[in-house]
């Protein structure tokens, strides 16, 4: 981000969000009433304008992957409190509404919101403003991924890294290089529990999609570099795996759109598909 104020990227996923909310069928994939006023909007037909100013391509398909990932990542997260995990961390928060719309969730979790200053200064002024009550277990930490350590940054904001925690890393990797990636997975495996737990998307290369599927990519790909957030790394799912193993992950689980669609699309009435592209894993720290 160059930049100050919320990243853009971070206002499109929640007008997406939004969208989904608003305007597709029932069930929702994910019900997110604070989406339109966190993005800044104050009634329907603005965010049908503004889905049409990002000139995203294929908005309906790029939507459902916003919802899906973050409704796998939740369904995972009510699995990881089963098991006693309690701290919920997630990477590059963005205009995420969870701990405003989960109480059900909230009531047995501490939540740690982790972003750019920028991002997260513009969210905290915008909650504020809308009257949003802050739940007393949500805690904001301000990292830039670039310049600054995970472990140095949960350490300062209170995370109890001597007990497990489940770690969302959503709409993040491909905004950050390789290195940074790989460091950042390093320091989820060596500066948290055993039994941490952790769902990551990623974006696969162009190379290993169909053609139509690899112009998605590439023109969402220059979408986001003409709002001054490029994507700058790219992992194919066994290239991945194979890194998170190294690193010290292990219950390596994939979850792509073949799995998505039977989960989460079959039945529905909207027509709402997935992208090839779409991708994450879920894994344990070892």
């Amino acid at each position: 981000m160059e930049n100050p104020g919320p990243s853009r990227t971070a206002v499109a996923t929640a007008t997406h969000r939004a969208a989904h909310y608003i305007f597709d069928g029932a069930p929702k994939i994910l019900a997110d009433p604070f989406a339109r006023s966190l993005a800044g909007f104050s009634t329907d037909e603005e965010v049908r304008t503004a889905l049409d100013a990002f000139g995203f391509p294929d908005p309906s398909r790029l939507r459902t992957v916003f919802t899906v990932r973050s409704r796998y990542a939740e369904d995972q997260l009510g699995g990881a409190i089963q098991r006693g995990i309690c701290q919920y961390i997630i990477l590059g928060a963005g205009l995420d509404s969870f701990a405003y719309r989960r109480p059900d969730l909230m009531q047995a979790l501490h939540v740690y919101e982790v972003d750019h200053p920028a991002t997260q200064s513009w969210k905290c002024a915008r909650v504020k403003e809308l009257g949003i009550k802050s739940p007393r277990t949500l805690r904001h930490i301000p990292i830039d991924f670039e310049h600054e350590t995970l472990t140095r940054g949960l350490a300062a904001g209170g995370v109890n890294c001597n007990a497990k925690a489940f770690f969302s890393c959503l709409g993040v990797t491909q905004y950050l290089t390789r290195d940074v990636v790989l460091n950042t997975l390093r320091e989820i495996a060596s500066a948290t529990a055993p039994g941490s737990e952790l769902v990551v998307q990623f974006i696969v290369p162009v190379a290993t999609l169909s053609r139509e599927e690899g112009n998605l990519v590439t023109a969402a790909a220059a979408r986001a570099a003409s709002m001054g957030e490029p994507w700058l790394s790219f992992f194919a799912p066994d290239d991945l795996e194979t890194n998170m193993t190294q690193i010290g992950f292990d219950q390596i689980e994939h979850f792509g759109s073949e799995e998505a669609t039977e989960q989460y699309l079959l039945g529905r009435t909207d027509g709402l598909t997935l992208p090839g592209f779409f991708r994450m894993i879920k894994a344990r720290v070892g």
